[in-house]
């Protein structure tokens, strides 16, 4: 059975039944997490912001309709929501100093993790330079590998806007990471 055909199967009974939400949990917890971890750098406030999240999500499965867009997107969107609400009541804290990551990257040697870890920072300094609407775009195509309607639908634009924001944004960050200017205006 394709992928999106199970999760409206989970999702049915998830809607009938909330203790059938755990798979959709397992699922997305890992994805939810990297990409809201990559918006506020921060391990415990992730935690929260993720907690809340599916909490959300869960509350309101029974509202949740197969019309334009995919779990997925709905998920994203309330990760998405639940970051901009963060950022609106307080200032953001930036970096954390224990860097706990979920995904287990694989070595084979301290050389190129250092090479790694240095490259990450970099990107991320260089990310941090862009508009919100820009580090979302990147982040929802590249990290999370989803597509441009859905990336649209979680964004609230269209899919031209969208494009538009991830070229200009690349373009931003190919200058930026050449230069080492990660200061400079977008």
């Amino acid at each position: 059975m394709p992928m999106e055909e199970r999760e409206q199967e989970i999702v049915s009974r998830a809607q009938l039944n909330p203790v059938s939400f755990a798979p959709l949990y397992d699922h997305y917890f890992p994805k939810i997490y990297n990409y809201i971890y990559n918006k506020v750098h921060n391990s415990q406030l992730t935690e929260d912001l993720v907690s809340e999240t599916f909490y959300k999500a869960l509350a309101n499965i029974k509202k949740f309709q197969w019309q334009d867009r995919s779990f997925a997107c709905w998920l994203y969107t309330i990760a998405r929501n639940q970051v901009i609400d963060q950022f609106r009541k307080q200032d953001p804290v930036l970096f954390d100093s224990d860097n706990n990551e979920i995904i287990v990257e694989t070595e084979s040697g301290p050389e190129e993790k250092v090479i790694r870890d240095v490259t990450r920072e970099e990107l991320l300094k260089a990310i941090g330079t862009l508009s919100p609407d820009q580090q979302d775009a990147l982040l929802l195509r590249y990290q999370e590998e989803l597509k441009i309607k859905e990336i649209a639908v979680i964004l609230g634009k269209n899919e031209g806007a969208v494009k538009a924001l991830l070229f200009r944004g690349l373009r931003s960050l190919r200058k930026k990471l050449e230069g080492g200017d990660f200061d400079a205006a977008v």
